[in-house]
């Protein structure tokens, strides 16, 4: 998979949550799918809850199937674990990943 890393400057009047963070934070690296395929909206509206819902990165956990949809997972919350696996599998994992730590989400 390719990884395109972000620019690290952060403007310093950037908004805050109560955390402290800004949405910059809570963004992962730089797509690499198609333009206007959809997944990036869906990225950036998972960033944008995050930021307004002050959730800490490390707390959530994503999981992803295969395909274009694995990718998405490293576009946000880059602090954050993840899982990638083949279809059929991600419920019994996320299911042992929530029986393991009650904490994530």
């Amino acid at each position: 998979m390719s990884y395109l890393a972000k620019p690290k400057f952060h403007h310093p009047k950037l908004p805050r949550n109560d955390l402290g963070l800004t949405r910059r934070d809570y963004e992962g690296s730089m797509s690499t799918l198609c333009a206007g395929c959809g997944h990036d909206s869906v990225s950036a509206a998972i960033v944008e809850a995050c930021f307004e819902l002050n959730l800490p990165a490390h707390k959530v956990a994503k999981m992803s199937g295969i395909g274009c949809s694995s990718k998405t997972p490293t576009y946000f919350l880059s602090k954050s674990h993840g899982f990638n696996s083949v279809h059929g599998r991600m419920p019994s994992i996320a299911t042992g990943a929530a029986m393991a730590n009650h904490e994530l989400l």
